[in-house]
């Protein structure tokens, strides 16, 4: 299944440089997935790729990035069966749980553009001796890291609110669940998201850490325990979800 999905960078899947790895079907052990984690350089180019796509997709405006996350769960909504057989081979998990969570996923859209609509907007006030403003941007690169339990509602549920608000993202799947990610970045690419506003690289502690360590890093969503970014080149700065 792999054809040589390591890695989306800038918009086109492409072999990554690292150890190789697979995922296997834990129930049958069939293999499911084969390819290579991100090294350094691969980790480099995806942060980049985000950075450079970053001004031009917050410049599109509120209501294009809504046409594409529609879009996008339009896609999902068509190929959910396929989506959700795929999670079940690859976690693990029953298919009515994986249904369960497509339908989780595709549900996160309207909530995520409600929320953005309550929390954000600008305000402007005079007050007599000046006037006050409050303005709304969003923070830059984000980095996503997800879990193999929840494969796709959970990254999903990071990734959709950043890419509305106008984020660039770059995404380190579980390492057991590689296939279910390049799927996921696939309905994306199909859905006319611009090249290097969601890039996806593989891989285990290492390439997160890597990752976390990247200058170009502006924040980290993820769900889970501080474990999950242990070993990050200055846990200080990690203490919270973003940095100033």
């Amino acid at each position: 299944m792999n054809d040589r999905r390591d890695a989306l960078i800038d918009g086109e899947w492409q072999r990554a440089h690292g150890e190789s790895f697979t995922s296997r079907d834990p129930v049958r052990g069939d293999m499911v997935w084969q390819g290579h984690a991100a090294d350094a350089g691969d980790i480099a180019r995806a942060c980049d790729a985000a950075r450079s796509a970053f001004a031009g997709w917050y410049r599109t405006g509120f209501a294009d990035r809504e046409a594409v996350v529609r879009r996008f769960g339009e896609r999902v909504d068509a190929r959910r069966e396929e989506l959700a057989r795929l999670m079940a081979t690859e976690s693990g998990k029953a298919l009515w749980d994986c249904r369960a969570e497509v339908g989780a996923a595709l549900g996160k859209i309207d909530i995520s553009v409600r929320a953005f609509h309550a929390r954000t907007g600008d305000v402007r006030e005079d007050d007599g001796g000046g006037t006050r403003e409050l303005r709304h941007k969003p923070h830059g690169v984000i980095a996503v890291f997800g879990p193999f339990n929840f494969p796709v509602h959970l990254p999903n549920g990071h990734i959709v609110p950043a890419l509305l608000a106008g984020n660039t993202v770059v995404y380190k799947p579980s390492e057991s669940t590689p296939a279910c990610a390049a799927f996921y970045a696939e309905c994306w690419r199909e859905a006319g998201l611009p090249p290097g506003v969601l890039n996806v690289i593989n891989g285990a502690r290492e390439t997160g850490v890597a990752l976390l360590a990247n200058d170009e890093i502006d924040g980290v969503f993820f769900t889970g325990s501080s474990a999950a970014i242990r070993g990050a080149s200055s846990p200080s700065s990690l203490a919270a979800t973003t940095r100033s």
